[in-house]
């Protein structure tokens, strides 16, 4: 890393990044960082029905309502998860697809995660659960969510 600066920060913030290549070549990235200890996707399956879990969420990137995976930040806060990825797994498959319990799998071994994307810092830990059970009364959605 030649030089790294910070040039926009809210809820996500936006790195300034020259790296020098092997061969010498120098080259300017925009680089996305969001709060929290990274990310987590899961994929619900029932294996009765053989069906996933999709869910239909307005996504401001694109200004349109998308299918997608119940997925979310994993917030530092002792309060919500304290840094832990199965939590936060577990809150958001219950907020955003109002289901619980089933059988977990981390997709991943324990301390590994996966890119977001090469152009963010933001690493993901994938999970899959099956046959959680639907929920009468889940958690409530952030308030910046809209999810059908």
């Amino acid at each position: 890393i030649v030089s790294e600066k910070e040039v926009y920060s809210r809820w996500r913030t936006v790195i300034q990044r020259k790296v020098r290549y092997p061969k010498g070549t120098i080259v300017d990235f925009d680089i996305q960082d969001q709060k929290g200890a990274g990310a987590v996707i899961i994929f619900a399956w029932d294996s009765k029905t053989k069906t996933a879990t999709i869910v239909r969420e307005y996504m401001p990137g694109c200004h349109k309502v998308l299918g997608g995976l119940a997925a979310g930040i994993i917030e530092t806060c002792p309060d919500k998860h304290d840094s832990e990825p199965l939590l936060a797994a577990k809150h958001e498959l219950e907020e955003e697809c109002h289901l619980a319990g089933g059988t977990w799998h981390r997709l991943t071994d324990e301390g590994v995660a996966v890119s977001m994307d090469k152009y963010v810092q933001t690493k993901i830990t994938a999970y899959l659960v099956i046959d959680a059970m639907r929920v009468d009364d889940p958690r409530p959605l952030d308030e910046e969510e809209e999810i059908e």
